[in-house]
């Protein structure tokens, strides 16, 4: 799909140095998909911190706890 968008010069300008693309269309396009990746990604993001989304993580706290423990032990054995 084409579309025509009025940007400032010195905003062109830019968009293509921040993209390292010379060239204003290909430097437009990639511009967009890295917002929209990051909007993506935000949204993603919200849904786990709002709680909407989560993830059990299996035997997580007995490892923790585990690992704990194994760190103790060899912090006396160093000691000794």
């Amino acid at each position: 799909m084409k579309v025509t968008v009025e940007l400032p010069e010195e905003e062109m300008r830019e968009i293509c140095e921040l993209s390292g693309i010379a060239k204003k269309g290909p430097a437009i396009r990639m511009l967009l998909a890295d917002a929209l990746q990051l909007r993506r990604r935000a949204r993603i993001s919200q849904k786990f911190l709002s709680g909407e989304w989560s993830a059990e993580l299996d035997g997580y706290e007995a490892s923790k706890t585990t690992e704990r423990q194994t760190a103790r032990t060899l912090a006396e054995q160093w000691r000794d």
